[in-house]
């Protein structure tokens, strides 16, 4: 967690530091799509490196690498010899980095814990993010304007410290070692798509995480429009609408992680998503703040439920031989993210922000209903 609070502040601390350096909501956005991209393009990579390698051992390699890299971040930074440039060169290297790693990181839970306890274990580790992503830009907000964007950068490289003495103090699985003549890159890709093609379960799973990303997780990209002419309540009201999101996610993995191993988890999904969706349509159409502030927590609630049910069931049905590979394709979520957040900007600017997220919510219901209905072996799970 105290890692992630790191991340967090990073990302507040770029943004910043971008537009100081060039005043340009253009150029924020290529530095956002230097960060997001390499997700998409390497998280196949990092599935197959996470089925060959000790994912323990890959932990240690991948987190210090990037602690270096954070730690040259924030001298050339705080040495005041940044560019902008210097920016688009390291983000990739960041983006490279955080793709391996996250999918290492979610393949060794289930080596940590097992089948029973794998949801349990993903919701905990999921409710720690979420209260990174309060504690983060808090700190890193009122730190840029004490004492600059460079101490929030130094600050994520000696958060790297936390993670590392928590993996010296992990007493790893024996890593599971198959036939170490491993066949060619592309012949380990194609045989991870060959098995999706086959196990429609899985693919549907992949294929729900895809379109909610795309049409309905973007949600946060129109709440500033949302706080300022639909509520009328300014910054404060936007603060409020991200706390209460981040509070109810949080409660959310803390509930499904004391729930144990529950039964019918295929069920849950899929009533999960369904919610998700309808909650959205609601908020959209609601004008009344205290009442937005509510229905935005069972949004970040239900996003909470279906997300890591979702991830559980992939690794559950997934054989252990591919479930990095498996879980790389899976990740590819999060190179579409920046996609789904120009879709929802640009329904916002053309169509008004109630109308955009009212669309993206009616998207997420219609395939949350056409999943619960068409889908028996999901509701089986």
């Amino acid at each position: 967690m105290f890692s992630h609070v790191g991340d967090d502040m990073q990302l507040v601390a770029v943004s910043w530091l971008v537009l100081e350096l060039t005043d340009s909501p253009f150029l924020m956005g290529i530095a956002a799509l230097f960060q997001g991209l390499p997700r998409l393009f390497f998280a196949p990579v990092g599935g197959v490196i996470a089925d060959r390698k000790d994912r323990h051992r890959l932990l240690m390699i991948y987190q210090t690498c990037e602690m270096v890299l954070a730690f040259v971040f924030a001298v050339v930074v705080l040495t005041g010899k940044i560019a902008y440039w210097h920016i688009l060169l390291l983000l990739p290297f960041f983006g490279f980095l955080k793709a391996v790693y996250v999918i290492a990181r979610q393949a060794y839970v289930f080596d940590l814990v097992g089948k029973d306890d794998l949801m349990n274990a993903l919701a905990l580790h999921s409710s720690a993010m979420n209260l990174a992503k309060i504690i983060g830009p808090s700190i890193a907000g009122i730190l840029i304007g004490v004492a600059g964007v460079g101490w929030c950068l130094l600050i994520n490289a000696l958060s790297f410290i936390g993670i590392l003495i928590s993996l010296l103090m992990m007493h790893p699985p024996e890593f599971f070692k198959k036939d170490l003549r491993y066949p060619g890159f592309l012949r380990d890709m194609g045989e991870t798509f060959i098995y999706l093609k086959k196990d429609r379960t899985i693919l549907l799973l992949i294929m729900t995480s895809f379109s909610f990303m795309l049409f309905g997780l973007q949600s946060t990209v129109v709440l500033p429009l949302f706080s300022r002419y639909v509520l009328d309540a300014g910054a404060t009201g936007f603060g409020f609408l991200m706390a209460s999101m981040g509070v109810g996610a949080v409660v959310a993995g803390m509930i499904m992680a004391g729930l144990g191993d529950i039964r019918r988890k295929g069920l849950f999904f899929l009533l999960s998503t369904l919610f998700y969706g309808i909650l959205l349509l609601v908020f959209s159409a609601t004008s009344w703040f205290i009442g937005s502030l509510v229905l935005i927590l069972l949004v970040g609630m239900t996003e909470m439920f279906f997300r890591t049910l979702n991830q559980t069931l992939v690794q559950l049905l997934s054989p252990d031989t591919l479930r990095g590979r498996i879980l790389g394709v899976y990740m590819l979520d999060r190179g579409v993210r920046p996609l789904g957040g120009f879709l929802m900007g640009s329904g916002a600017s053309l169509l008004g922000a109630p109308l955009a997220l009212a669309i993206g919510g009616g998207m997420c219901t219609i395939a949350a209903l056409g999943l619960l209905f068409k889908s028996p072996g999901i509701r089986r799970l």
